[in-house]
């Protein structure tokens, strides 16, 4: 026979070995699925290295923007915006055979143009923000270091695209966000307090004072509660024309001549020392900014 104590420790082994199972089933059921990893880099994402041989092997500009349209995902209506658009990819493209990029390298010049576009006009940025965008998207695919980045552009490409972007997209930025920035346009129209059907709920318009007379002015020092103020502002009024009084006192006409001299070259050194801190400061931001 088996002792009570015995019985009830059998008991509980028997019930956590069902219930764990079935509460782990439970749990591996309820997690959500890992998400997709995001992709790191642009090379033939949107333009494929068989994108890039129809592009070269197009004989018109025509040709090469529909194909261009397809690849970079341009849906927007046929319109002065859309032209816009795929002049730039043109453009780009163009400079991308004119230096002579594989494959590859197009692609991702591409890409990276597309995304920068869609950066700042999506968050509105300006353009020196822009910028750190290009600059950091560009700088991912120029070092060979996995995961973080890879070496797709060398050192003399880096230079070449920086200093045409510079030129041409981000000279004509600011005409690009506002050109694809969403615009909306309010029409406000004001009725009548009486046809207003929420008339009633409204609150009453707030009334204009009475316009007051001549024989409502009065004088400032007979006021009372301004005798004080006016008694301080009396005593303040009289003790510095007492300073300058004593200040004159005892100077020739000699040392007052020196001391304006020296009060007005105190004066002139203060404000060149401000033009001088001003001038380095807007110094300082041209250097940081480029």
């Amino acid at each position: 026979k088996l002792r009570p104590q015995a019985i009830d420790f059998l008991k509980d082994m028997v019930v956590a070995e069902v219930v764990a199972p079935a509460a782990a089933v439970k749990l591996r059921r309820i997690e959500p699925p890992p998400p997709p990893p995001a992709r790191l880099f642009l090379n033939f994402t949107d333009v494929t290295e068989e994108d890039v041989a129809q592009l070269v092997a197009a004989t018109s500009k025509g040709e090469i923007k529909q194909i261009l349209k397809r690849c970079l995902g341009v849906d927007q209506p046929s319109g002065f915006l859309t032209e816009i658009l795929l002049d730039m990819h043109l453009y780009n493209f163009s400079f991308a055979r004119s230096k002579r990029f594989p494959p590859v390298k197009t692609s991702t010049f591409l890409s990276i143009m597309k995304l920068v576009l869609e950066e700042g006009v999506r968050r509105r940025l300006p353009a020196n923000e822009a910028f750190d965008v290009f600059k950091e998207w560009l700088l991912k695919h120029s070092v060979e270091r996995p995961p973080k980045s890879v070496g797709i552009f060398n050192f003399d490409d880096v230079q070449d695209v920086i200093e045409y972007v510079h030129n041409t997209f981000f000279r004509h930025y600011r005409l690009y966000v506002y050109a694809y920035r969403t615009q909306i346009n309010f029409d406000i129209f004001l009725d009548e307090l009486s046809c207003s059907p929420d008339a009633a709920a409204m609150p009453a318009p707030v009334p204009m004072p009475a316009p007051l007379a001549a024989a409502d002015e009065v004088e400032t020092n007979a006021q009372p509660e301004l005798e004080k103020e006016l008694a301080e502002a009396e005593q303040l009024r009289a003790q510095s024309a007492g300073g300058v009084q004593e200040q004159g006192q005892g100077e020739t006409k000699d040392d007052i001549i020196r001391r304006k001299v020296e009060e007005g070259m105190v004066k002139i050194i203060q404000k060149f020392d401000e033009k001088l801190k001003e001038q380095n400061t807007r110094f300082q931001a041209v250097l940081n900014g480029s």
